[in-house]
């Protein structure tokens, strides 16, 4: 099927089945870089403790940290990133409203494992011109939010002074896999909870720590070489065990921070908090129940699938034959890569949707302007 064809299925889909997303760090891109093999690095490689303290020092600085400026309004340093995904909420707000409620939901499911704050960033933007956007992030409370998959099931609507009438307003389920930097750890009634704080406090704690490790900019070249390397390189070995071994204290100090963080770090041993454990399986189980259902689609955008519990997860979907999949890929080419990852070149309801030679590459700016208004010759 040709482009133009594609679309206008999925834009007819969109407005009448349950509609789920599920998006990656590609959405983030420019204001997030790459850094190389990171988790091949943290996986595979052999070195001492402070060496692993020093790469997540570069992790956070390069990535985690740069969320606090992302919140401050007086900082413009995002490359417009938050106004892309403002043109997305927009159009999916605008195809929700179309809906008609005695047959679906004003609710989509935007699973992702970006835990950086661009989506509740652009949405608060949106609500303040549109009141009756409705984000649900799974929190409940207001001094205290807390985090549970049970408050995701929620249907919100606004109702005629005289109660003579009853609208649901569009709404936004954000279901966060891998975390978000604006959780902590909490204790509730003696239970371990998730809180969810969007003062970055602990953000903040981990900067100032971050901030006493002495590294300059030679020392950040070093490391990035070492993570962007293919193979093992003794010289690049030696020098950022240097490194680390002349800031041993204050990385210590450092890392007894960052562990407090309630995000699943790019490492394959991703775990060691059970709260948060627990959390990322509850929210696969919600995308695995998701796509079980009957008329239901999955649009797929700057998500690699190296995750192998949600690529493993979305395999085994593709038994419901209710079901339809797109993918999104960011440049022309990568389609074959991705079916051979999935192994889907046989499934008929798996959609592979790549830019053409004469198009640019689709980021979030063209994924949204394809998707909510068509492909244009």
């Amino acid at each position: 099927m040709e482009l133009e064809g594609i679309i206008n299925e999925l834009q007819t889909q969109i407005t009448e089945k349950n509609v789920n997303f599920l998006i990656g760090s590609g959405a983030s891109v420019p204001y997030f870089p790459s850094l190389g093999n990171i988790e091949k690095v943290l996986t595979e490689r052999e070195y001492n403790p402070s060496v692993r303290q020093l790469i997540y020092l570069h992790y956070f600085n390069q990535v985690i940290d740069k969320n606090l400026d992302l919140i401050d309004d007086s900082v413009q340093c995002e490359y417009q990133v938050t106004t892309k995904y403002r043109l997305f909420i927009r159009g999916l707000v605008n195809t929700l409203n179309y809906r008609n409620t005695r047959i679906s939901p004003k609710r989509a499911n935007v699973f992702t494992t970006n835990y950086d704050m661009f989506f509740e960033r652009a949405i608060d933007y949106e609500q303040r011109g549109n009141p009756s956007l409705i984000l649900n992030d799974g929190g409940n409370g207001y001094f205290l939010r807390t985090l549970s998959s049970e408050n995701f099931h929620k249907t919100v609507s606004r109702n005629g002074a005289f109660d003579n009438y009853h609208k649901e307003l569009p709404t936004i389920n954000l279901i966060k896999c891998h975390g978000s930097v604006n959780w902590i750890s909490s204790l509730l009634e003696s239970q371990q909870t998730i809180e969810i704080r969007n003062d970055l406090k602990l953000i903040k704690q981990i900067r100032n720590e971050a901030q006493k490790v002495n590294i300059g900019d030679d020392e950040k070249k070093l490391i990035e070489d070492y993570l962007w390397a293919e193979e093992y390189d003794e010289g690049l070995d030696i020098g950022i065990h240097e490194i680390a071994e002349m800031n041993l204290i204050s990385l210590d100090r450092f890392f007894h921070k960052y562990e407090q963080l309630m995000i699943i770090n790019p490492e394959k041993s991703k775990f060691k908090n059970t709260v948060l454990d627990e959390h990322y399986y509850s929210m696969l189980r919600l995308l695995s129940y998701e796509l079980e259902k009957d008329q239901t689609i999955l649009i797929v955008f700057g998500f690699s699938f190296a995750d192998e519990h949600i690529r493993n997860l979305i395999k085994r979907s593709f038994h419901n034959p209710e079901l339809r999949i797109y993918i999104f890929v960011y440049r022309n080419g990568i389609r074959k890569e991705i079916m051979q990852l999935l192994n889907c070149q046989f499934q008929r309801n798996v959609v592979i949707i790549e830019p053409t030679e004469e198009m640019p590459p689709i980021d979030l700016f063209h994924f949204s302007k394809l998707l909510f208004e068509g492909a244009k010759e």
